[in-house]
């Protein structure tokens, strides 16, 4: 749900940008469509009627979807510095009047309206936006499987002595409810797999997903390193798996869960 509504917001605020970009656009067909200057002043005229209230609601979107997005809104990054631009764009529209008397300023807006346009197209590339549906398919549900073969592994799980059988296990990682499922014989650990989370940017993700579950395996153990960049998944994947464990476990100890960093991001 957290990721259905942020990218919602992200799209909002894209339908939004649009909407401003298209006034803009119809100003200047005014100019090079004469021939059609009426239909054109008709159009400008009625959509520069909620110019302010959108470029309002923009700022205001683009802000809420930083506070729900994979990156801290105050770091320096695409998303961000697109927010930026739409504040400044505003300004400079608002204060029009009184800027106006300076020469460079109608420039400078253009400027930063091509600035904005251009960061824009960079922050929706860079978070995949435009695959929005196979993300959001990989976010309701895992495909990752990581398998060995007993025989090739040198140990058995340490902590003590487990059931044979399948084992399902959830934890939080950047998301809510990222589930497992883990399959022992002899006391081992053969093979782990992604059922279902709710992360966001498999840039980040995908990191975790296809090392944790394999050092895990091969290690016999929940003492392995995170990934770097993906912390919050490598935690969920590592608690997941001890909660999995622990249905498994006939005697012996598991270790504690891990916490989750305080700072949010991945």
């Amino acid at each position: 749900m957290e990721t259905f509504f942020n990218y919602g917001l992200a799209w909002i605020s894209i339908g939004l940008a649009v909407y401003l970009a298209i006034t803009y656009i119809t100003r200047k067909m005014i100019r090079y469509q004469p021939k059609r200057r009426s239909f054109w002043i008709s159009l400008n005229t009625s959509l520069r009627k909620h110019h302010k209230e959108v470029g309002i609601a923009l700022v205001a979107t683009g802000l809420l979807h930083g506070l729900n997005s994979s990156m801290s809104v105050i770091d320096l990054n695409l998303g961000t510095l697109t927010w930026i631009l739409s504040i400044l764009l505003g300004l400079t529209y608002g204060f029009r009047v009184r800027l106006s008397k300076i020469k460079s300023w109608l420039a400078i807006h253009r400027f930063l309206t091509l600035a904005f346009i251009f960061t824009l197209a960079l922050h929706i590339n860079d978070v995949g936006g435009i695959r929005i549906l196979e993300i959001l398919s990989s976010g309701t549900s895992g495909s990752e499987v990581y398998t060995l073969d007993p025989a090739t592994l040198d140990g058995q799980l340490i902590y003590g002595e487990f059931t044979d059988g399948t084992f399902q296990g959830s934890a939080t990682g950047y998301g809510n409810n990222l589930t497992v499922e883990v399959v022992i014989k002899d006391h081992t650990i053969t093979s782990i797999s992604i059922v279902s989370h709710n992360e966001r940017n498999s840039r980040y993700y995908q990191k975790a997903f296809n090392a944790i579950p394999e050092a895990i395996i091969e290690a016999q153990s929940l003492d392995v390193d995170s990934v770097s960049g993906a912390t919050f998944t490598s935690v969920g994947i590592l608690n997941a798996v001890n909660d999995a464990l622990s249905d498994a476990l006939v005697s012996g100890d598991l270790p504690s869960t891990l916490s989750l960093p305080t700072k949010r991001g991945h």
